[in-house]
């Protein structure tokens, strides 16, 4: 049979059939190979957050609550901590408001609450809250609120709650 008489045979239905079938071969072809490179590169983003996750720290011992309060700062640099604090502010760009202060002391510990507003991009809040709790170990983020002037505004409105502990003369 002649390929002509073969076309004519099968009719455009046949033919359709046939395209269909061999189109199924190939796609079976290469969904394995689409399945093995999806496997390796599984594999490889496991590697990567294996190494990207940092080794888990040894444990430390416990610390007695005297032994925490020994390691806050005195009293007597609360003035300067604060003005850091401000000053990174400044230096990051981001304009503010006036800050309001507020000093409480119990058991041997003080605590000097913070609300400082900002407005400035989001990465700038974001870069000012890692540096100011990198630079004062004993200093804490209590509360963040972000607004957004308008939804195409660049700068966010912050009210950031911050914590300065330190020991009690």
């Amino acid at each position: 049979m002649s390929r002509r008489a073969f076309v004519k045979a099968l009719g455009w239905p046949g033919l359709a059939g046939l395209a269909a079938l061999v189109l199924a071969v190939v796609a079976l072809m290469l969904d394995q190979r689409w399945d093995a490179q999806a496997a390796m590169l599984q594999a490889e983003a496991r590697e990567l957050r294996a190494k990207a996750r940092p080794a888990a720290a040894p444990t430390a011992a416990p610390v007695s609550v005297q032994q925490w309060q020994a390691a806050l700062p005195p009293s007597r640099d609360r003035q300067q901590r604060l003005a850091d604090l401000l000053e990174l502010g400044i230096r990051l760009d981001l304009n503010g408001a006036r800050t309001e202060h507020r000093l409480s002391s119990s058991e041997g510990v003080e605590r000097l609450r913070v609300t400082m507003p900002v407005t400035g991009s989001y990465a700038q809040v974001r870069r000012f809250i890692g540096a100011a709790l990198e630079h004062d170990p004993a200093l804490s983020l209590d509360a963040i609120k972000l607004r957004r002037v308008s939804p195409m505004s660049a700068e966010v409105d912050a009210e950031l709650q911050w914590s300065l502990h330190g020991r009690a003369p």
